[in-house]
């Protein structure tokens, strides 16, 4: 029996799966690079920040699987866009928290089946590690949303170091200081400078 490595996936229903998570991955990138200009555009900015981590994670999975397509692949499912919803930064981040549950660790999760059912053990692995990583982005984005909705990006319970994301002054308080004594940026330009255990 053909490995991996060797094994064709022509006609394979793990051809379909990678082609369509190649898809998704690259239309993820878009949509969160369009997301972190509308939270840019509402000063959240540290949000703004991790949605383009986010962007460049996906762009890397969406790579992941277009290697593994090296007989190429042709999309036989007709191809929906969803336009999203560029602001509020709360919605970006529901639709975003969704599409990760959806298109990353369930649609993931399915894939990495079929691929072990079809013979292909490396995909399953690699549908499965990027799954996890599509969960803990999931989590992220509902810890952001909830900070909005309960007026906590800048406030906290207790004193805790806040860094300025343009200078890289620390401050220790419940709030960041309304203006950076060092660059004279406002509270929006602070992240919390120790990040959530959830992060």
């Amino acid at each position: 029996m053909a490995d991996d490595t060797t094994k064709s996936l022509k006609g394979t229903r793990t051809e379909k799966a990678l082609a369509n998570a190649y898809v998704a991955e690259s239309c993820a990138y878009t949509r969160y690079i369009f997301f972190a200009k509308s939270a840019k555009k509402e000063e959240y900015y540290e949000f703004a920040n991790i949605f383009q981590e986010t962007a460049d994670n996906e762009l890397h999975h969406a790579k992941v699987f277009l290697k593994f397509l090296k007989e190429g692949a042709v999309m036989t499912d007709p191809i929906s866009i969803d336009p999203g919803i560029l602001k509020p930064t709360t919605e970006c981040l529901r639709i975003a928290a969704e599409e990760e549950e959806t298109e990353g660790v369930q649609q993931y999760t399915q894939a990495a089946e079929i691929a072990e059912e079809e013979g292909f053990q490396d995909i399953a692995d690699h549908f499965r590690a990027i799954a996890t990583i599509e969960n803990h982005h999931k989590e992220r984005f509902d810890l952001m949303r909830k900070q909005i909705e309960d007026g906590t990006v800048w406030k906290s319970d207790k004193p805790i170091k806040w860094q300025c994301l343009v200078c890289g002054y620390i401050f220790e308080g419940t709030e960041p200081p309304a203006v950076c004594p060092a660059c004279d940026h406002p509270y929006q330009h602070y992240k919390r400078a120790e990040p959530f255990s959830d992060f």
